[in-house]
């Protein structure tokens, strides 16, 4: 079946072959997608309430890897929200997951999680097409980039004014989010500026577009996009304990709950480990913590390309000036947003390297200001996606 295929094909290393044909697969008609983000997430953004948003994308991935028994499937973060896609026989599983963190969210922290879904098999025949790659970060970690214009299209759909492709307002569910983890402040720039990029390229054959894009991208940073990487152990600082525990609270009924006693349990025994450095005979917590550097997915592609870097003011101003000559050449639509810090939102299976994955946005806004900026620019060439 395609999810045995998807688990064995081979993740490559070196991202800008997210061009080349040999690394990609196409997802079967009976799979469906998923997409979920914040409505309103600007508004929560000027509420400084970015994390919030970032927890409730990380969530529905979190949601959904549980309700698929931790079996590897096709995702992909987006900030305000998440890419996900789930074989038939756990379709309704995973929509159930997700009608669970839409009731959280607006249990807990009062937003509203639009949550979609859409066939492929429907999205093909309108001509668009859901491929999927595993780009390597390490050991035997690896995320999913996505092409053939098949999520844009579902983006689309979940987001038509007449409802059709939400969840049933009365659906329903639980959700599992063993492994979600938000324990880390806000990574300060090392070099000036964390740049928040997206690029939709506009042509047809968009390929040489995005090659292009991304070696020039590397040539600015220094030669290699791995030097611009926002997550630096030196900058890491491990939330206190007291924040902590105020936000676990959040995600339980009572706080005599069983759930929320282990997860406490677990919280005093990580802030004394990552806070205080009190040693841990159970796992190398130097290798971790050094290891999250490279578990980080500060760049993908999802049918549009996306990069959180940290940069000096030079060079955020050159790939600007980049990005604009390509948009007046009519070849991209581009957003980019800067900030001081990136936030990092973790899905953890365990501790040891290729079982831990941390999600990367820039602070007070990221991805989600950078696609309002693009998509103003679509609108006004009178574009849709």
């Amino acid at each position: 079946m395609f999810g045995d295929l998807f688990q064995v094909l081979d993740p490559f290393e070196q991202f800008s072959e997210l061009t080349e044909d040999r690394h990609f697969l196409a997802v079967p008609d009976d799979w469906t997608v998923f997409i979920a983000d914040v409505a309103g997430s600007t508004q929560a953004i000027e509420e400084g309430r970015y994390k919030d948003v970032n927890t409730l994308g990380a969530a529905c991935i979190a949601a959904a890897q549980n309700a698929m028994e931790r079996a590897s499937f096709p995702y992909s973060f987006g900030g305000d929200g998440a890419t996900l896609l789930a074989p038939p026989e756990y379709a309704d599983r995973v929509a159930a997951a997700l009608a669970g963190v839409r009731s959280m969210a607006a249990r807990t922290f009062g937003m509203t999680l639009r949550v979609g879904r859409v066939s492929v098999g429907e999205i093909r025949k309108e001509g668009r097409s859901i491929e999927v790659a595993r780009f390597h970060l390490a050991s035997e970690q690896s995320i999913t980039l996505f092409r053939g214009g098949g999520v844009l299209a579902a983006e689309a759909k979940v987001k038509d004014p007449s409802g059709r492709y939400l969840l049933p307002p009365g659906l329903a569910g639980e959700s599992d989010l063993q492994g979600l983890s938000c324990r880390w402040e806000a990574i300060p720039s090392r070099n000036g500026i964390i740049l928040s990029l997206i690029v939709m390229a506009r042509s047809i054959s968009a390929r040489p577009v995005y090659r292009s894009l991304i070696v020039e991208i590397d040539r600015v940073l220094g030669g290699d996009a791995r030097l611009a990487n926002p997550v630096n152990s030196a900058g890491m600082r491990y939330r206190t304990m007291a924040k902590l525990l105020n936000d676990e609270r959040r995600y339980h009924a009572s706080v005599l709950s069983p759930a929320f006693l282990r997860r406490a349990a677990e919280i005093v025994g990580a802030v004394l480990v990552f806070r205080l450095g009190m040693p841990n005979p159970l796992f190398d917590t130097g290798q971790y913590f050094e290891s999250l550097n490279a578990h980080a997915d500060y760049r993908k592609f999802d049918d549009v390309l996306r990069m959180v870097i940290d940069c000096t003011k030079a060079q955020a101003e050159d790939i600007r000036s980049l990005l604009e000559e390509l948009r007046a050449a009519g070849q991209v639509y581009y957003g980019v947003h800067e900030s001081d810090a990136a936030l990092m939102t973790c899905f953890v299976k365990g501790m040891s390297e290729g079982r831990h994955v941390h999600f990367i946005d820039g602070s007070a806004g990221g991805y989600a200001l950078a696609a309002k900026q693009y998509k103003a620019q679509m609108k006004a060439d009178r574009v849709t996606p």
